[in-house]
């Protein structure tokens, strides 16, 4: 699955797919830019190799006028990227102590709860403040 959530909504924009290649995601990505035409969209990425490909994504931006701007979580961060919580109530609700009889089952099942979040959805609340600053000093 490729998935995009809008952090302003909690909606998320979702893509099962049999493989996740480079071209998987650029088509995803249009789909993304037809979502939100003539809006500037901040993407938030983790560091897998096809989120790396930056003349791929160059050539993508010049496409939609410069308005997509690619930022990265810091390596092994991604927790702080807001889709990873969404994935991970998708986890508990869809994959976890659950048996799917084929793929198409496990897709038919992951379509709808996608609507289903959609349906209800908003953004997510940040509850961690950070700690405090360690400085060395006594």
């Amino acid at each position: 699955m490729i998935a995009a959530l809008d952090v302003h909504t909690g909606q998320v924009l979702a893509e099962c797919r049999d493989r996740r290649t480079q071209d998987d995601l650029v088509a995803f990505m249009e789909r993304v830019a037809s979502a939100y035409p003539g809006k500037q969209v901040h993407v938030v990425w983790d560091n897998l190799n096809t989120h790396r490909a930056e003349a791929v994504w160059q050539a993508f931006n010049a496409r939609h006028d410069g308005r997509f701007h690619f930022h990265f979580t810091p390596l092994h961060a991604s927790w702080v990227n807001q889709i990873e919580l969404w994935f991970a109530c998708y986890t508990r609700r869809v994959l976890r102590q659950t048996s799917h009889t084929s793929t198409a089952h496990l897709r038919e099942r992951t379509e709808q709860f996608v609507r289903t979040h959609n349906q209800v959805a908003r953004p997510f609340k940040w509850s961690f403040r950070g700690y405090p600053l360690q400085t060395g000093a006594s």
